[in-house]
């Protein structure tokens, strides 16, 4: 429903009652009962819950003209949401989403408001990190408000290191030579839980980043270069060998990726393959952080990039110049260094946010964080067309349990390359 404006009193009168009615996604601005207020649509998860709810509600004191209407989902259930919505043209004025081809369908179809001249009139290189607003682009444009930027990480059990006199690896030969000496002494080198593909896919993509290299790799991920070649074919079978040497736990291919944890807290495996959350996650499992530390993963390609993901909040393009400026200057003050220090228990970090402290108990995340200065790609599922992603999953799965061999993969990745092309 937009605002129209009459001429008459009765039309008035009945604008003043329906201002109250909730609105879609295209709608600009609402009139609250005040008659004076802007309403924002805000589509968030559930799990961000505990973030927008004291910040929504701090911003509207500080911004008493605008009403942020705030409802949340599942993550699945969002993302669902958000293709719906587009299709319907009901989008919210602002929504959470990830980088990648997760968040670039809404620029490429128009449908996110270019926050270039926004970030350039703000000074977002120094409100947020380089990398995360690099990670916002879609075609030179930023399309979002960066609000987290994370990095994946080798996390392993420095007890068992200690006992078993393992050094941390720096090159891709230790990080093997590590993993061989955890299987002589019974010890399950990395827990990997398969099923759904994304889990063994974090390996794949940093063996991967080791035998092609930052060039090849990112041709490789945009469809410039044919997977049909010896770096894909390196990858798989080193994933294969790998699987026959007991690296990764007996049938793990069909294993809950939430569920691998498990061997990692009880002793069984050494090293698991995670995101700055985990620090998060041992805290919430009652498991010591003080046995745990983190490395990246040795490609030994210079820069050694991490896989990365950028998490941001995009505007609409097609609401109201007011609302839009509305829903920026909430997305701004949500992502900022003064609001984040002000929460710190809510947040989840790292942020995007540039300058901010992390807290003395997130132990791991300052080594991922630094990681991150030296290089970063786009962690897969996100960088690749998703039609591709679900081929990458079937290609690496079938690899493992022996239905392709390791050229067979790559002939039928590249074979879905071009179809999806």
């Amino acid at each position: 429903m937009k605002r129209f404006f009459s001429l008459t009193m009765i039309t008035v009168l009945v604008l003043s009652l329906l201002s109250a009615c909730s609105s879609n996604g295209n709608e600009s601005a609402n009139s609250s009962e005040s008659g004076d207020k802007i309403t924002v649509e805000f589509w968030g998860l559930d799990t961000q819950k505990r973030i927008y709810e004291t910040v929504v509600e701090e911003f509207e004191k500080e911004n008493p003209e605008i009403d942020i209407n705030y409802s949340t989902r599942t993550v699945d259930a969002h993302k669902e949401g958000l293709k719906v919505a587009a299709s319907s043209d009901t989008l919210p004025d602002i929504w959470f989403n990830w980088g990648g081809t997760l968040g670039s369908f809404y620029p490429e179809n128009g449908l996110t408001l270019d926050l270039t001249e926004y970030a350039e009139q703000g000074n977002w290189n120094e409100l947020y990190l380089e990398t995360a607003l690099e990670l916002t682009k879609y075609e030179g444009q930023i399309t979002g408000v960066p609000t987290k930027l994370a990095g994946l990480g080798i996390f392993y059990r420095k007890d068992i290191f200690e006992d078993l006199g393992i050094e941390i690896p720096t090159t891709f030969e230790e990080f093997e030579a590590v993993m061989a000496e955890l299987k002589e002494n019974n010890v399950t080198p990395v827990s990997v839980g398969g099923k759904f593909g994304w889990h063994t896919m974090r390996f794949t993509e940093a063996v991967l980043e080791h035998y092609a290299g930052p060039e090849l790799k990112d041709q490789l991920i945009n469809l410039e270069e044919s997977w049909d070649n010896q770096a894909v074919e390196q990858t798989y079978a080193k994933l294969k060998e790998w699987e026959g040497k007991g690296y990764f736990p007996t049938g793990f291919i069909t294993a809950d990726p939430n569920e691998a944890k498990m061997p990692f807290y009880s002793g069984d495996a050494a090293m698991l393959l995670e995101g700055p959350w985990f620090d998060t996650t041992a805290t919430e499992d009652e498991f010591d952080l003080d046995k745990i530390g983190v490395f990246p993963f040795p490609t030994d390609q210079k820069p050694q990039r991490v896989s990365s993901f950028v998490e941001m909040l995009q505007i609409n393009g097609n609401s109201s110049k007011e609302v839009q400026d509305a829903a920026v200057k909430f997305a701004e003050f949500a992502t900022s260094k003064e609001v984040i220090d002000q929460n710190k228990d809510n947040y989840d970090f790292p942020v995007a946010a540039a300058g901010v402290e992390i807290p003395e108990e997130f132990p791991n995340v300052p080594t991922l964080v630094d990681a991150l200065d030296e290089g970063a790609f786009v962690i897969t599922d996100q960088a690749l067309p998703q039609e591709l992603v679900v081929k990458f999953f079937e290609a690496q799965d079938n690899v493992i349990t022996g239905e392709f061999t390791p050229k067979e993969a790559a002939e039928f990745l590249q074979k879905s390359a071009e179809e999806v092309k």
